[in-house]
């Protein structure tokens, strides 16, 4: 080897080296690393933290929630597309200061009037200035840990003021080192709500087609529950108090546990949770608890227009329930009715605090 090219070697290895820092140097300093708003999975859990504010690692985040830590969840389907349906304007009468108000998620509870209450939210976005962002996915409640963290980081992205609409059931925010939103949502009578969703399967109303794909397209909810179709049996029925327990494995069940945790998570996590069979005061206590979202609500509501919207999303081909079958639905929706009651209960309180009559 000559002197010049002993020389030159190491050199070029040096020069290799800087433009190799460099590269890595632009990359992160533009953003590309350091600042993507998603940040890995594997992040958000080692920092999650239980009740007590102790660090619990991803381990135990999985086996909290009895998620099995073997599967592939780079395999999942991306169940959390966001469109924002409208976003806030300069007429905005919200003030600059971002209060935990200013972030509303509406984890709606299915054929409980909740497409009433967003086309009000719809009209009061553009009205007061804030942001209604809405999910392309709805029927997926029960959503893997990925999909929770991914959903979790979507939502505390959005921009102050905002209201985020989906159904799924809660989640914690703060498990995820997330920022903590106020929850609201709206239930019916279980009974009630169990015969919408049963006829709106089969045959939709006038703005949904039927999607239903069964054999026994023309059967009855009477028909249903006297011959102990599996389509009305209990697991079936337990549809509202998950919404309220939660993501565990063991909120899809009815069980004690399930109802408890659903309680528990009503009186600390949830503004408010109306009621469809009070439509009216339950818009009027929300212009009370956030008034820089629903002022106004009241008056969009008695419009003739919103009477007939209302008016188009009521289900088709609905057959009641006899009053023996109504009997043996709420006998197989204890848990059920005993969420209802409670929440029909502090929902009383709460509008008599409030000189609602």
């Amino acid at each position: 080897m000559s002197y010049c090219q002993s020389y030159l070697r190491p050199a070029i290895g040096s020069v290799i080296v800087l433009c190799l820092v460099s590269i890595f140097t632009v990359f992160t300093s533009n953003g590309f690393i350091r600042d993507s708003k998603i940040r890995p999975m594997s992040a958000h859990l080692t920092s999650s933290r239980n009740e007590g504010g102790e660090n619990i690692g991803w381990q135990n985040v999985l086996a909290q929630d009895n998620i099995n830590s073997n599967y592939d969840y780079t395999q999942e389907k991306n169940l959390n597309k966001v469109n924002i349906v409208q976003k806030k304007g300069q007429t905005s009468i919200f003030s600059d200061e971002i209060t935990p108000q200013s972030r509303v998620v509406f984890n709606r509870v299915g054929k409980c009037g909740s497409r009433t209450v967003l086309g009000l939210i719809k009209q009061l976005s553009k009205k007061n200035g804030f942001t209604l962002a809405a999910s392309e996915i709805n029927n997926e409640t029960h959503i893997r840990l990925k999909d929770q963290v991914e959903l979790v980081n979507i939502i505390s992205a959005i921009e102050p003021p905002f209201i985020f609409q989906r159904h799924f059931h809660y989640i914690d925010f703060t498990k995820f080192g997330g920022i903590e939103p106020v929850y609201i949502n709206i239930i019916r009578d279980p009974v009630d709500r169990f015969t919408s969703q049963y006829y709106f399967k089969r045959f939709g109303d006038e703005t949904h087609t039927s999607f239903y794909k069964g054999t026994d397209l023309n059967m009855t909810i009477n028909e249903c529950v006297l011959s102990n179709h599996e389509e009305c049996l209990d697991k079936k029925l337990f549809y509202i108090t998950p919404f309220f327990c939660g993501q565990h494995e063991q909120c899809r069940s009815p069980i004690q546990w399930s109802l408890n945790k659903a309680i528990n998570n009503f009186d600390e996590k949830f503004l408010l949770v109306g009621f469809i069979e009070e439509l009216e005061d339950t818009l009027k206590m929300l212009e009370l608890l956030l008034p820089n979202m629903f002022k106004g609500a009241t008056k969009i509501y008695h419009k003739p227009a919103t009477a007939v919207k209302i008016s188009r999303t009521r289900t088709t081909h609905k057959v009641p329930p006899t009053e023996e079958v109504r009997a043996i639905l709420q006998q197989r929706m204890q848990y059920e009715y005993e969420f209802y009651n409670y929440a029909k209960k502090r929902f009383n309180n709460l509008k008599h605090e409030m000189n609602i009559i």
